[in-house]
């Protein structure tokens, strides 16, 4: 008889064991948590930085100068106390992280007496260990759940999907759109543009709404005899219509003159466009590396929902983010020149001797190969000028074509656009056998942002950021204690009433919610689900029902005692009789939360995963666990007394009353 409580005791202190070590990690990995660059150094300095709190910026401003001055060009200076400042320099690897970090100390020693290099503990990423074996350390106790926006701030970010349609339309080149502002008055014979510019984007505004475009969403350039014209169609149809649209009104307004229409060049909305830029968003921010957990979902067909708990900057990440990435290798017309090469906006047009914009000289531009002909390898390296440069690499079946479309341009400029901006203007001076370099001035940040875009894909339609919402790591922990704080509360508050109800099998109870808890806490670290304030109350109410399962269990044990059945027959008939109830109500609660999780937004979905877990949890808690600590304890000749179980003795009078 005494191998099963053995055996129970022992299951028991295995599983408490296992999720304490999973629930709350205090044996792990040494470096497990830390950062593969550490570029962020603290310095303690002999000077005060500062008398008064606005001098803060314009010091912080001087010691950037000081650091760009001695080569750091992208480090970030943060001032945290009268004698104390950080330094990031973004290194995109150890050993430059390690030199930086000898040329900030030499600028700073030059500029300030008794500079000394330290730490700054409060971090998590710097806790350290209590005591370190071999590979692992022991480190104090803390639950590892992955927290929500709510719970420790952070940004979050609703992006819509835009369809995109760019049409162009050209005059003959001697002939302009429009009619420039310092023009004087000329022959009447001679040609004259019969708009000026506000004029013209005015007209094409009005007709383009006629066709159901938004007025606010078309952008109209005039450049010289180039017409280009984006809008947001709904369909292959609208484009179809737009153009034609345009094209009868030029060709209406501008008699005699041959124009020429493009085929425009549109992307749609479908589907699956939704499920594209999810993934695409995804692969940025994992290789962003900066964010932990971030909660990425659709809502509808067009629109997708970001959370990025624990954001340092929310404006990198969402220029990072809403960037189509689009890169394009063009073929500049041979009469098109730079004017400065340190400046790709302004260029000369060698036959008219006039100076043009860099989006005239884009629109006549020829693609020739795109971001989408690359292997998703582009590395960041160290430049010839002590800048940084991004290399990239075609795709196998795309190296021929570029060796042979270089090999007949050589003398050609073959500009490398980024989202319509130009990169770089190169002059092909040989066959280029399918590699090449991104430079442009870059700074680390820069080119390690450009690097994770290509890697990451361009996305396929536009975005617009429709809600952008930050939450200050301040409120996210309030939040979080309040949350803590009233669940302690709830845990405390149904602890005292099972103990002064249900006497002893109300403490049996209360260990098995103890267990509950720590059972709870493993499987959410372990499965990696964001914890979210609405997920707490899920908790709370999971704990609710546990109770509720103690309490069918124990109004049933209390039953089995009542007719006088033996303390063994008792525990065991009032768990298999109520059993069958428990089961109904808990499978039909997981349902709801099974649903909720399907339909729900991230919020309702954070509620139903917690509600989930903790339904599943407390089923083998108040049931199995509570049912091992009964049976056990009942075995024990001080446990036999009735009144420990909330029961009296029986009458006479009661013994007459009770049926057979």
């Amino acid at each position: 008889m005494q191998s099963r409580p053995r055996f129970w005791i022992t299951a028991m202190i295995g599983i408490l064991a296992v999720a304490f070590l999973i629930g709350f990690a205090p044996i792990r990995l040494q470096h497990e948590e830390r950062f593969a660059v550490d570029s962020n150094f603290a310095y303690q300095i002999g000077d005060v930085l500062y008398e008064d709190a606005g001098e803060i910026a314009d010091r912080e401003d001087q010691i950037a100068e000081l650091l760009t001055e001695a080569g750091l060009t992208d480090a970030e200076v943060e001032i945290l106390g009268e004698s104390l400042l950080t330094v990031e320099t973004f290194a995109y690897d150890q050993d430059q992280a390690d030199s930086d970090r000898q040329v900030v100390l030499k600028a700073l020693n030059e500029e300030f007496d008794g500079v000394r290099e330290t730490t700054l503990a409060s971090e998590e990423e710097q806790e350290q260990p209590i005591a370190t074996w071999g590979p692992f350390a022991v480190f104090t106790p803390r639950p590892q759940l992955h927290l929500g926006l709510d719970l420790q701030g952070g940004a979050h970010v609703v992006l819509r999907c835009l369809s995109s349609a760019e049409m162009s339309f050209v005059l003959p080149e001697d002939k302009l759109l429009v009619t420039p502002e310092d023009a004087e008055p000329g022959d009447e014979d001679q040609y004259r543009p019969p708009f000026t510019e506000d004029q013209l984007v005015l007209r094409l505004r009005s007709l383009l709404q006629d066709t159901g475009a938004d007025p606010n969403e078309v952008g109209i350039s005039v450049l010289g005899n180039h017409l280009l014209v984006d809008t947001r169609p709904e369909d292959q149809r609208q484009v179809a219509r737009q153009q034609d649209a345009i094209y009868d009104f030029l060709v209406e307004n501008y008699p005699g003159l041959e124009i020429e229409k493009a085929e425009p060049s549109a992307v749609f909305v479908d589907d699956e466009t939704a499920d594209k830029v999810k993934y695409i968003i995804e692969r940025r921010l994992f290789a962003l590396g900066e964010i932990r957990e971030p909660v990425i979902q659709k809502q509808g067909y067009d629109r997708i929902i970001v959370e990025m708990p624990g954001v340092k900057d929310p404006e990198r990440v969402l220029d990072i983010l809403g960037k189509t990435a689009l890169l394009e290798f063009r073929l500049i017309p041979a009469r098109y020149e730079q004017v400065s090469p340190a400046s790709y906006d302004e260029w000369n047009d060698t036959q008219t001797g006039q100076a043009v914009t860099w989006e005239q000289v884009r629109a006549e531009a020829e693609v020739k190969f795109t971001g989408r002909d690359l292997v998703p390898n582009s590395t960041v390296q160290a430049g010839q000028t002590a800048d940084w440069v991004v290399a990239f690499e075609l795709r196998p079946e795309k190296k021929d074509d570029f060796h042979e479309f270089t090999r007949r341009n050589i003398g050609r400029i073959m500009a490398i656009v980024l989202d319509r901006e130009c990169q770089m203007a190169p002059v092909i001076r040989s066959a280029i056998p399918g590699n090449g370099i991104i430079e442009g001035n870059m700074t680390t940040q820069e080119a390690s942002d450009l690097k994770l875009l290509l890697n990451a894909g361009a996305l396929p339609v536009p975005l617009e950021i429709v809600e952008n919402r930050t939450v200050s790591a301040t409120l996210g922990q309030d939040s979080m204690m309040r949350s803590l704080r009233a669940a302690l509360y709830g845990v405390a508050a149904v602890m005292i009433f099972m103990i002064a109800y249900y006497r002893l099998p109300g403490v049996l109870a209360d260990i098995a919610l103890l267990l509950y808890i720590t059972l709870v806490i493993a499987v959410t670290a372990y499965s990696e689900v964001t914890l979210t304030l609405p997920g707490i109350a899920g908790v709370i109410l999971s704990l609710g029902t546990a109770v509720d399962a103690n309490v069918i269990i124990f109004e049933r044990l209390k039953e089995e005692l009542w007719s006088r059945r033996s303390m063994r027959a008792a525990v065991a008939a009032g768990f298999d009789r109520a059993w069958t109830a428990i089961l109904d109500a808990n499978i039909t609660t997981l349902i709801a939360a099974a649903v909720l999780y399907w339909l729900g937004t991230s919020l309702i979905k954070g509620f139903a995963a917690m509600l989930f877990i903790g339904v599943v949890c407390h089923l083998f808690t108040a049931v199995t666990v509570t049912r091992w600590l009964l049976t056990m304890v009942a075995e024990l000749p001080w446990a036999q007394k009735r009144a420990l179980y909330g029961v009296g003795e029986r009458s006479a009078e009661d013994e007459e009353t009770q049926p057979a």
